[in-house]
């Protein structure tokens, strides 16, 4: 009902689909996408990689996709200022696997898929300020385990609590946090009475900066891309996906465009890591 009945109907005379993206649509300053929203089209399993094959280039023109490699992490690297994580990414190093390794106490080179799985989630479970309750469900382990992983993680990378704490205390002391570029979002659920109403803004205290920044590092890529294409012919931008863009290009500018697009989005703001697109 989401997919495949709904797109159809939003097809526009020019064989088209137009969605209308809200620049204040989150909090955290993420575009968002709605009549339809493009920006949730699934790509997992076989009915993802289907509807997605309905997305095509018209005849003659390529699809070019570009997108941040773990910026939201690359951003937390740098606002905590955490030695082993910036560590892993200037030397590129697979952040999942080496998460995994830490908590696992077992080599880089050993870890198996499953392992790294656990790496992953418990690096996301961090950017989103998740506890012990909300890890154990979400890996399918004792809430004992799921907490020791945290405890395991934060021992590695204890920059990152230090840096959570900060964020909270300027949050509770201010009513606001903000991403790097100073763009602020106010935060009344820190005074809640309710605990729930509470943990929830916590959580979105501690994720903001990050978030938020990566929203904002995007914005810039665009309008300056935008500015760059729009003195050329053959590549136009057609889709933003949180930290993912989408042109439509004469293959003949394909490879220079790639170039101008990844110089941007690599630029927009400086990190003491590496940013990769």
């Amino acid at each position: 009902s989401t997919y495949i009945d709904a797109l159809p109907k939003y097809v526009g005379s020019d064989g088209r689909i137009h969605s209308t993206f809200n620049v204040e649509g989150a909090a955290t300053g993420r575009l968002s996408s709605k009549d339809p929203n493009l920006q949730n089209i699934p790509v997992k399993g076989e009915t993802g990689s289907e509807i997605r094959k309905a997305f095509i280039a018209p005849k003659g023109q390529v699809l070019l996709g570009a997108d941040y490699s773990q910026i939201e992490l690359r951003i937390m690297a740098h606002l905590a200022d955490d030695p082993g994580l910036k560590k892993a990414f200037n030397e590129s190093l697979d952040i999942h696997s080496l998460t995994a390794s830490k908590i696992f106490n077992v080599p880089v080179e050993k870890i198996s898929r499953e392992q790294r799985m656990v790496g992953k989630t418990m690096n996301f479970a961090t950017l989103y300020g998740q506890g012990p309750h909300a890890l154990s469900r979400q890996l399918e382990v004792e809430y004992d385990v799921a907490r020791q992983y945290i405890n395991e993680y934060f021992e590695e990378f204890p920059k990152v609590k230090d840096w959570m704490q900060k964020t909270l205390i300027f949050g509770y002391e201010n009513g606001y946090v903000e991403t790097l570029w100073g763009r602020k979002r106010f935060i009344p659920e820190l005074k809640a009475e309710n605990r729930m109403i509470k943990s929830a803004g916590e959580r979105a205290a501690v994720n903001m900066p990050v978030q938020g920044t990566a929203a904002d590092m995007i914005k810039k890529a665009m309008v300056e891309i935008e500015q760059e294409l729009s003195t050329k012919d053959g590549c136009k931008m057609i889709l933003q996906v949180h930290d993912e863009l989408l042109f439509e290009c004469d293959p003949k500018a394909v490879r220079e465009t790639a170039k101008t697009v990844k110089g941007k989005m690599e630029n927009a703001l400086k990190l003491s890591v590496p940013v990769v697109v």
